[in-house]
């Protein structure tokens, strides 16, 4: 990661339990003497005459993406994938578990599959109907799906390419995301319509365009029946009213 854009301070981790892996397959780059990286190895003659002819050829090749050689910026994506998975299966579970009450709302059941929300003074907070819960396990579906999509493309844009090094040296912190991926590929698709007319990457500019509308429209299904304002209002006077401070007055 990098440290407050200094980077002095940068620690790059290297993922050395899925290298294992990988050389324990056959891919011989890491450094690793085991199974089939291993020349000693009887696993490696048998794969040669036997159960996997071309194997170790197809698998330290660059040229393909099979078994890609990893770094730091794969082990951030990895853990993010794994945090996006890990949060929506957890969103996912409590919203089942809590479906019918919860010691915050015992009496959930009786509201329905979802109801409106304005601060504690009016039915708790927001977040705990059924439908707020299947809400943001889809967010956070889209987000490991927008995760997942982002890095295949990217990993794979620089092997086309033949410039892996921008994605190992850029994918350690969020600019080089921003400036090396989504801006340097997108520059060409946002200048479909500009000041001296259009091109030839119009309508995919409209169809980008469209597409974050769909994505920023979708939150409305979440706060489109919701006291934002009121919220925030009803939950302080719900919490002055119980500070031993508004009984003095």
């Amino acid at each position: 990661m990098l440290a407050f854009v200094t980077p002095e301070k940068q620690i790059l981790i290297e993922p050395i339990f899925a290298q294992w892996i990988q050389s324990a397959h056959g891919k011989t780059s890491y450094g690793f003497d085991v199974l089939l990286s291993s020349t000693n190895s009887p696993a490696l003659s048998a794969a040669r005459s036997i159960w996997l002819p071309g194997w170790l050829n197809a698998i330290n090749e660059n040229s393909n993406s099979l078994f890609l050689t990893i770094g730091p910026g794969d082990f951030l994506v990895h853990h993010a994938i794994a945090l996006g998975l890990h949060t929506t299966t957890l969103i996912l579970v409590k919203g089942a578990l809590d479906a019918r009450g919860s010691k915050l709302m015992p009496d959930k059941k009786d509201f329905g599959y979802s109801f409106p929300c304005d601060g504690l003074g009016r039915g708790g907070t927001c977040d705990i109907s059924a439908w707020d819960a299947f809400y943001l396990a889809v967010f956070w579906m889209l987000n490991t799906i927008g995760w997942v999509t982002f890095y295949w493309h990217w990993k794979h844009i620089t092997l086309w390419q033949g410039n892996v090094s921008q994605f190992n040296e850029s994918s350690t912190y969020l600019m080089g995301w921003l400036r090396d991926y989504l801006w340097l590929n997108s520059s060409q698709l946002i200048n479909g319509y500009n000041p001296f007319g259009m091109n030839s990457l119009s309508v995919w500019a409209w169809m980008f365009l469209f597409g974050h509308l769909v994505w920023a429209t979708g939150f409305m299904f979440l706060i489109s029946w919701r006291g934002y304002w009121q919220e925030l209002i009803e939950t302080l006077a719900w919490a002055h009213e119980r500070t031993p401070l508004a009984n003095l007055i």
